[in-house]
């Protein structure tokens, strides 16, 4: 028995890191772009603000569920480095996909109502322009570090 629940739990990692990176690339190299060039500036913040929230949500999952998958191998096999290490990713990923969902996105969106509603007005303050670029990059970077993060995932999967 725990042969077979050690190839799933292998499965159900391998799957949440290939999700994880999967949905990374697709919406950072492909999604974003084709809507950006396609759509009016407008159009695009709208379908952005809809799609970031569920973005998140599946990054949540897959981190839980690799999160999930590395403690029962863990107590399948016991504890090795490997694992150790797995687990301490996932946990960062599960981290950064949490802050990202919210409190960063809601703040993001309000920041950039403001702006908007001074772009309309004439009169944009600097400041709150220089607090959403703070925003933006923030999530920027977190973007790319659960993707270093999968990337991570599968060198360390090799190793149990």
């Amino acid at each position: 028995m725990s042969v077979l629940s050690e190839s799933v739990m292998q499965y159900v990692h391998a799957f949440a890191v290939a999700v994880l990176v999967g949905k990374v690339v697709l919406l950072s190299f492909v999604v974003a772009p084709i809507l950006a060039k396609t759509l009016d500036q407008e159009a695009f913040a709208k379908v952005v603000r809809r799609l970031f929230p569920a973005y998140y949500l599946l990054g949540m999952g897959t981190a839980a569920a690799g999160l999930l998958s590395v403690i029962a191998l863990g107590t399948i096999r016991g504890r090795s480095f490997s694992l150790l290490i797995a687990g301490g990713i996932w946990l960062l990923i599960l981290a950064a996909e949490s802050y990202c969902r919210s409190p960063l996105t809601p703040q993001s969106n309000a920041m950039r109502d403001r702006l908007k509603e001074q772009e309309r007005q004439g009169a944009v303050e600097t400041e709150l322009k220089r607090a959403w670029d703070r925003l933006h990059r923030r999530s920027l970077y977190l973007n790319s570090l659960v993707l270093v993060g999968g990337f991570c995932l599968l060198g360390v999967a090799r190793q149990f």
